[in-house]
């Protein structure tokens, strides 16, 4: 009897120096994958060593790890290992499907000691991938409460059934995981940001150069060489000197005038001094002198301020919806009215221009990057205002802003 205890004793001894040995290898493997993770910065790579750990840790010969598509309100396989891995990476299941969809709902750990008689179990996906599930164990990715993913470990390599413990320790490794999913996607959506606002940059530098290549550039070129030539008749043809001198005068002056329009189109002082109302009348005046298209302003408001971030993205929304207008809808007229009601101030900028189908132009914006109608969007959720553009093909376009007047994040001010 003493011999049986004894035997029993050194086997639930060696059981548990395995089990901590199991979670040791668990914690190193979760340093080592936090640890390429500061140093790679990829979410794919990251989701990769996330799974292929725990696949070891666990002793199992295979496992998926799927992110929640909150869009399409779907579970998406982003990483398998093991049998058709890579034919399955991808593929979508419902949010309340299977036995990811089971512990994604619930925010709760599963063993399934057999998977062929467990009703939540999808059978379709080992037919169609040419794989047999007996056993697993599924955890879910929990990140502040917030459930992004499941983290599914299929078939022990020994064939034995996954206990308790396996599944505290997957759930445990789950939740570490999942912070670490996060700062990656934080990191992604970073780096994103920054090539947008560098493609935006780039795009105004060009803009720029450009217009000072057609405008400022040509005129003073014009200039240069009339005084070159003014150098030669002023003492053997004094009048003609002189109409030379009135000509290079107003080539000057209209230099001049393109540049400070250019200035003011960048930042306008009356837009920080004034305010928007203010800063699109002094720029309605300033295009009076185009000759290729005609600015009206119709308006009933003037003295109402918004936070300098509010007034900058606003007026930017006109500056572009005019400069659609000019050059890709070669418009004669452009309108732009500023409205205000108890509740808000309206701005639109409507044109006699060609027009376009709004759906199939934002489409291929998106699908090209292109920084127009998108770049008034997202300006306009800046402003936390209401952006909408109406058009067809030969009857114009316009384009309306409304601003609320008593949004607390706005700070609207009424003199």
């Amino acid at each position: 009897m003493p011999k049986a205890s004894s035997r029993t004793h050194a086997e639930d001894k060696a059981t548990t120096l395995s089990n901590l040995e199991q979670r040791i290898a668990a914690l190193e493997a979760l340093q080592e994958v936090a640890l390429t993770f500061s140093s790679e910065l990829g979410l794919n790579r990251l989701l990769a060593l996330i799974l292929s750990s725990a696949v070891d840790v666990m002793r199992a010969s295979a496992g998926s790890l799927l992110l929640y598509d909150p869009a399409q309100k779907e579970l998406v396989f982003q990483v398998v290992q093991g049998g058709s891995g890579k034919v399955l990476r991808n593929k979508r299941i419902k949010s309340d499907e299977g036995i990811a969809g089971w512990v994604f709902s619930r925010k709760r750990p599963v063993i399934v000691h057999d998977a062929a008689i467990d009703p939540r179990f999808l059978n379709r996906i080992d037919r169609n991938f040419k794989f047999r599930t007996t056993a697993m164990v599924a955890a879910p990715l929990i990140y502040k409460n917030r459930c992004i993913g499941v983290i599914e470990i299929i078939n022990k390599k020994s064939g034995e059934k996954f206990n308790p413990d396996d599944q505290d320790l997957l759930l445990a490794f789950a939740g570490q995981s999942a912070v670490l999913i996060e700062n990656a996607r934080l990191y992604q959506q970073v780096v994103a940001e920054r090539d947008r606002l560098l493609a935006v940059e780039e795009e105004v530098r060009h803009e720029l150069a450009r217009e000072l290549h057609d405008g400022p550039s040509q005129l003073l070129s014009a200039v240069i060489m009339g005084l070159r030539f003014l150098k030669q008749v002023i003492e053997r043809e004094p009048a003609r000197a002189e109409a030379e001198l009135a000509e290079l005068e107003r080539l000057s002056t209209q230099a001049l005038h393109q540049v400070r329009n250019m200035l003011f189109d960048l930042r306008p002082v009356a837009l920080e001094t004034q305010g928007i109302c203010a800063a699109i009348q002094i720029y309605v005046e300033r295009q009076s002198g185009d000759t290729n298209l005609k600015l009206q302003l119709d308006t009933d408001a003037s003295k109402i301020r918004f936070e300098p971030k509010v007034e900058g993205a606003a007026f930017s929304i006109i500056q572009e919806a005019v400069g659609n207008a000019k050059k890709h809808a070669h418009a004669e007229t452009v309108t732009i009215a500023v409205k205000k009601s108890s509740e808000s101030l309206t701005l639109s900028v409507r044109d006699d221009g060609r027009g376009f189908d709004v759906v199939s132009v934002e489409e291929a914006y998106a699908q090209r990057g292109n920084l127009g109608l998108l770049n008034m969007k997202e300006r306009a959720e800046l402003c936390h205002g209401k952006l909408t553009i109406d058009s067809e093909p030969g009857k114009g376009t316009t384009v309306t802003l409304v601003l609320p007047l008593n949004e607390p994040r706005r700070s609207a001010r009424l003199f």
